[in-house]
């Protein structure tokens, strides 16, 4: 099952690297990182959300966390990658002995609907590979989606953008990587209440938690 996906995943890659934004699965450490709010609460039902799933790396780490009356909703926009996923609910044992209802959704995050609905949301989407505006959109969606008191937890990876924007210099991609990486910094700087870093992940991540406050 490891190496399929792994397979799946790299032909992903290869395929549309700007879906998928990253040069290998995420990590045990990152995937823990991403979950530790979701570890740490001691609600009784829970809805979650996973934005950019990819082959279900932080997907197993999220289940790990969901009992009976929980819900997850998983968002993968590449089709062979859900559909790694979906085989991994039937068949792998990090997924099958799960009580949560489990739900694989193959669409863009963007055809959501925006209403709060979830308590958790956990985004994976390679950002620096979106344009600014679609960046903003993204968030101000989570924002309409997660219930009062819900919190978004997402990574980047460190220095990426900044290594991106020195070799592209003052090239069309070099001001649209430098556009995202300010509204970034806008939302993390207002909503962001705690940071990790991840060292143990190709590449080193920083994961923030936000939390946008009620209207």
């Amino acid at each position: 099952m490891q190496l399929r996906s792994n397979r799946v995943f790299l032909q992903s890659m290869a395929r549309d690297f700007r879906r998928t934004g990253a040069i290998a699965p995420s990590s045990k450490m990152l995937a823990q990182a991403m979950t530790s709010e979701l570890a740490s609460c001691n609600k009784p039902q829970v809805s979650v959300l996973e934005v950019g799933a990819g082959t279900g790396s932080v997907t197993a780490e999220i289940v790990r966390h969901l009992g009976a009356g929980d819900q997850l909703d998983v968002c993968e926009i590449d089709r062979k990658l859900a559909s790694i996923i979906r085989h991994r609910l039937r068949n792998d044992s990090a997924f099958t002995a799960a009580d949560a209802s489990i739900r694989v959704i193959n669409k863009p995050i963007e055809s959501f609907e925006r209403r709060p609905a979830y308590d958790f949301i956990i985004s994976c989407l390679p950002f620096t590979n979106f344009q600014p505006a679609a960046v903003r959109g993204v968030f101000e969606l989570y924002r309409g989606m997660l219930r009062p008191g819900g919190i978004c937890s997402f990574y980047e990876y460190i220095l990426v953008r900044k290594a991106t924007r020195l070799v592209t210099g003052k090239t069309a991609v070099g001001e649209r990587v430098a556009g995202v990486s300010e509204v970034v910094r806008e939302y993390v700087g207002k909503y962001c209440y705690r940071h990790q870093v991840v060292l143990l992940n190709l590449p080193p991540a920083m994961v923030h938690h936000i939390r946008f406050p009620e209207a």
